[in-house]
């Protein structure tokens, strides 16, 4: 299976599904890294039901957009940076082969977002690398990596690439509100900072609508023959 876009967040990954959208009907990837692993001792009752509650809306949200999800057995907030979860991601990365990939920005107030930003790096690198064996699956090769804009990781993320996603703003809002935060249930008015984020990053580009992605600096040096 081959995909354009492959998205590894913690989480819901709404910050990035815009531009997932504006990509059909092509062949998606989305991969999440959510919630409970039952791995090491048995979940709480809570720990159950957030499980369950993010597993369904990512579901259907990934039905709206034309995506596929794929969940990795790992509990909310208890994400660490290790070789054995970057070679999971890595061995996906085969798998998909995607030629674009979106994750969290590194300055996070969230330590999952932090732990993903780095997994993804080194995943990325093992998947690229013919010295890792994942079960003789191909190295990718060319990926492109971006950050996404998330209100958790706004300490120093600064937009480089913007992509409008007026034509597919309801879906995104669709698809955003199948999770209970979207629909106002959390702490946050996510939606309303999202929503408020995505008509602010239009205004700067002259659209309705659009999302902005960090980069690497590396990746910001631009080659021209004329100014």
């Amino acid at each position: 299976m081959h995909c354009r876009y492959w998205c590894s967040c913690s989480g819901h990954g709404v910050h990035c599904w815009g531009d997932i959208a504006q990509t059909r009907p092509q062949r998606l990837g989305s991969s999440h890294r959510p919630f409970d692993s039952g791995r090491e001792r048995q979940p709480s009752t809570f720990a159950r039901g957030v499980w369950r509650s993010k597993a369904k809306g990512s579901r259907r949200a990934a039905k709206i957009l034309q995506a596929t999800p794929h969940f990795l057995p790992y509990r909310d907030g208890e994400l660490t940076v290790s070789d054995e979860i970057a070679r999971e991601l890595a061995r996906l990365l085969r798998e998909l082969q995607p030629q674009v990939v979106i994750t969290h920005w590194r300055e996070s107030i969230h330590s999952d977002h932090i732990a993903t930003h780095y997994l993804t790096h080194r995943a990325i690198f093992m998947a690229a690398n013919p010295h890792f064996d994942l079960e003789g699956l191909p190295p990718v090769r060319g990926v492109r990596l971006y950050y996404a804009e998330n209100w958790e990781d706004a300490e120093n993320f600064r937009p480089f690439v913007y992509v409008d996603i007026s034509d597919v703003f309801a879906d995104w809002e669709r698809a955003f509100k199948c999770f209970a935060i979207g629909r106002g249930e959390g702490g946050f008015p996510y939606w309303d900072w999202y929503q408020a984020r995505t008509r602010i990053r239009g205004i700067e580009i002259g659209v309705q609508y659009a999302q902005a992605f960090a980069v690497d600096e590396w990746r910001m040096r631009q080659k021209r023959d004329l100014l």
